[in-house]
């Protein structure tokens, strides 16, 4: 084997009744038999064949699970895994060495030369939480099952509000086998003012004791890689040392500025190095009048992205890379945070490392969730945020640490008082410890402003789940009243997936709304009459005066287009009014991607691809955007938003159209934003002239019925943005005729170019393997738009883009074809 490897070794799974095996001695060559090879790292559902072996209706929390491999050492080994399952187990030559106190936290065992029979017991959950234990002063209202208060364990496959998913049994990280020295424990500090980088660790031998080399190497390369390096003296197997870099460059989130990374290496001769991402950036959280808005390096940011879920293990054949991919995608949409919620699955070092690249800041909970967390549990939830947090420690992107998910709603929606629900644990243990590594703490999300009597549920102070808009069905302009100061879920719709992962995973459109495949991935709050998918036809009602019903009988395919753009729709009228409020210091987005195919909570689908409100939000969230609102008698306002941290001079252009083309009004005024800054106006600002555009005074017929705003920068547009004034529930049928599109090559690059006669709405950019830099936008009759395409991996640029282009409003689509 090699010194130090992430290993594969390979091995047998067997599947026994719970409890019927209670060590590898009663693993009988019969026995052994029936298991089927098992790879590792992987979980029980990844492996094939595993069914083969239990009863039909079994699900992997019903039955123990043994993986079981002989494996030869050369020298005394240390063999970490990373993570497992609960409750767990490991055996080495039939005798026990190891128990899993939690999922969260690793488990170690060693072995000496020679062969070694390695035996992990994955156990039946739904055995252990049998056992009586002593309950809770409330119940969860995600599971049944209240005993697993006291199991350090994921919910993901458990609270089918996740989604209908196996639960991640088995090896859901990493196993690493070493026969060398080690660094452990790393601790890393980056003072951003000084430049000083302070670290410190444990030095441990294979067999797992202290080990007391000379000395550890610290190196540190910026990101040219021009290196500083120093030695730190190893005392009692542990050492401290430090690394200045002479003029630090700070660290920004996405779209408010770079993001410089260094890269620390910590070693000893002939041992195992450890390496680190490194940022430099200050962080603070402004709590005025019971707000919270984080600032980074003195500027506060505006924090939109979406609630994390996490790849589920053996989902995917890479969890790396789609993990990445999701990422990207909402980096690439504008988002500058991400939350990984308590009761999921906690990310690792790589994860960091990806947001600080992207810039994408990290709200981490706690593995808590709605459960009374069992004070006998204390010092092991402190020790998993422990270990998550020095993981990670060092690297800029971690910004937020939280006591959990709903661990103080929970009790508050039952009506317990506030003596009645006092957690010593998340209220004064947690926030020490976030203390420690300089991190903003939250007692738990949602949860009133420190110190506060406020209650917990009210959006317009502290931390917030805000679902007005949403699961409690309100009018989308409740979101003006509601005064939300930070969201840290919300939105939460079931969004179908495109029309080609329906297709690839359902069959037809036809599937969709009805069929048990389709509506186990249609999320449901347990206990619940309704599920998300009402939530959403609520909305298409509203947004375009059908019946839901009745388009879905007749006219799936349009039901379901209908339900995402009502879904894009909500989600980027709210973020238009939190963008620009400045009492608003984030929202994000339930969920970020979904579990399994079908019509989930997640701006991404199960196959890694964005769903139709993504493309929309990508307007609300971009660093540099136009927004338009109904401002009422006022008229039409523009909110010109520069979050870089350059000044932004320019030309706002606005130009309002009839159908037919004709133009009504138009104006030309520069613009000028400081860094990191806003600009609000009004048309007749930009117009010098006063005329209803918005159709606010119903004077008679509508002046106009589109108005696009575009903000040009050395003459050449940097965003765009069309307010309609025609309502959704007025139908059009637009010829396909009276739209031109086509495609052509601008500055070296492929550009689809559009234009309508008549004001087309939601219209979408459909091109296989080819991304448009815009897509489900509006065109204003007779005001061309042309939109930059860029090909996906594996496409031939010189093919040009072939595809369709859609609208709710079209008679039929319409062809892109690449010009000769």
């Amino acid at each position: 084997m090699n010194a130090t490897a992430t290993t594969a070794m390979g091995g047998l799974l067997v599947a026994t009744a719970a409890g019927a095996v209670p060590d590898p001695t009663g693993l009988t060559d019969e026995v052994l038999a029936t298991g089927v090879p098992m790879p590792h790292p992987t979980v029980v559902d990844a492996v094939d064949g595993w069914r083969s072996s239990v009863p039909a209706d079994a699900s992997v929390d019903d039955l123990d699970w043994w993986f079981v491999a002989d494996t030869e050492f050369a020298a005394p080994t240390r063999i970490v895994f990373d993570g497992v399952s609960f409750p767990t187990s490991v055996f080495v030559d039939d005798v026990e060495v190891a128990v899993a106190a939690s999922m969260f936290l690793p488990v170690t065992a060693t072995v000496g030369p020679g062969r070694h029979r390695i035996a992990v017991r994955f156990g039946s959950l739904h055995a252990w939480a049998s056992t009586r234990r002593p309950r809770g002063r409330w119940r969860s209202s995600l599971v049944a099952t209240q005993g697993l208060r006291w199991a350090r364990t994921t919910l993901l496959g458990r609270a089918k509000v996740y989604g209908d998913v196996p639960a991640p049994v088995g090896f859901w990280r990493g196993i690493t086998v070493s026969d060398v020295p080690a660094v452990t424990d790393l601790e890393v500090h980056a003072d951003p003012v000084t430049g000083v980088v302070t670290v410190r660790g444990r030095c441990l031998d294979p067999d797992g004791t202290g080990s007391d080399p000379a000395s550890v190497t610290v190196s540190l390369a910026d990101p040219e890689g021009q290196r500083v390096e120093t030695t730190a003296e190893v005392v009692d197997g542990t050492f401290a040392g430090a690394v200045v870099v002479a003029r630090p460059r700070l660290w920004w989130p996405h779209g408010y500025g770079p993001q410089p990374l260094y890269r620390l290496t910590v070693g000893t001769t002939g041992g195992r190095d450890l390496t680190r991402t490194v940022g430099f950036r200050t962080l603070t959280v402004d709590t005025v009048d019971g707000g919270f808005t984080l600032v980074c390096n003195g500027v506060p940011i505006f924090a939109r992205g979406a609630v994390w879920t996490p790849v589920r293990p053996g989902a995917v054949a890479d969890v790396s890379v789609s993990t990445r991919r999701r990422l990207r995608l909402l980096a690439d949409a504008g988002s500058t945070m991400v939350r990984i919620p308590g009761g999921l699955l906690p990310e690792g070092d790589e994860f960091a490392d990806t947001c600080a690249e992207l810039g994408l800041l990290v709200w981490q909970d706690a593995m808590l969730a709605t459960f009374d967390p069992p004070t006998d549990l204390d010092d092991t939830v402190l020790a998993e945020v422990d270990a998550m947090l020095r993981a990670v420690s060092g690297n800029p992107s971690l910004a937020v640490v939280s006591g959990g998910s709903e661990t103080v709603q929970q009790p508050v929606m039952l009506g317990l008082p506030r003596e009645g629900r006092s957690m010593p644990l998340i209220e004064i243990t947690l926030a020490d410890r976030a203390a420690a590594y300089g991190l903003p703490y939250v007692e738990s999300s949602p949860s009133a402003p420190p110190g506060s009597d406020a209650f917990v549920l009210r959006p317009d102070t502290g931390i917030s789940h805000w679902f007005g808009v949403g699961g409690y069905r309100r009018p989308v302009a409740d979101v003006v009243g509601a005064d939300v100061r930070f969201a840290a879920e919300c939105l939460a719709f079931s969004i179908p997936p495109s029309p080609t992962a329906i297709e690839r995973h359902f069959g037809a459109a036809a599937a969709a709304g009805h069929t048990p495949g389709w509506k186990a991935a249609v999320p449901r709050d347990r206990g619940s009459a309704w599920d998300f998918e009402d939530v959403r036809d609520h909305y298409v009602a509203a947004l375009f005066g059908v019946e839901p019903s009745a388009v879905r009988s007749r006219d799936p395919e349009r039901w379901l287009q209908l339900g995402r753009i009502a879904v894009a729709e909500a989600m980027a009228a709210c973020h238009a009014h939190w963008r620009t409020d400045p009492r608003c210091g984030g929202a994000l987005v339930l969920t970020a991607a979904d579990t399994a195919p079908g019509a989930g909570w997640g701006l991404i689908d199960a196959d890694d691809d964005p769903k139709l409100p993504l493309a929309v939000l990508h307007r609300m969230w971009a660093p540099v955007a136009v927004v338009l609102r109904d401002a009422g008698l006022a008229g039409i306002a523009v909110d010109v938003l520069n979050d870089t941290d350059a000044p932004l001079v320019g030309e706002l252009s606005l130009c309002a159209t009839t159908d037919g083309g004709s133009v009504v009004a138009e104006g030309v005024r520069s613009v000028a934003v400081d860094p990191h800054g806003s600009l609000r106006l009004h048309d007749s600002e930009v117009t010098g002239v006063f005329r209803d555009l918005s159709d606010a005074h119903r004077f008679g017929h509508r002046t106009a019925d589109a108005v696009e705003v575009v903000l040009s920068v050395d003459g050449s547009p940097r965003c765009r943005e069309v307010f309609v004034v025609r309502p959704a529930t007025e139908t059009v049928v637009i010829p396909a005729d009276a739209v031109a599109v086509s495609s052509h090559v601008v500055d070296g690059r492929w550009s689809v170019r559009l234009e309508s006669s008549i004001t087309a709405r939601w219209v979408e950019i459909d091109c296989p393997g080819w991304s448009p830099a815009d897509t489900v936008f509006h065109l204003a009759a007779g005001r061309p738009y042309e939109v930059a395409v860029t090909p996906e991996a594996g496409t031939d640029p010189d093919r040009g883009p072939r595809g369709r282009v859609h609208s709710l409003d079209l008679s039929a689509p319409v062809i892109v074809t690449a010009a000769p």
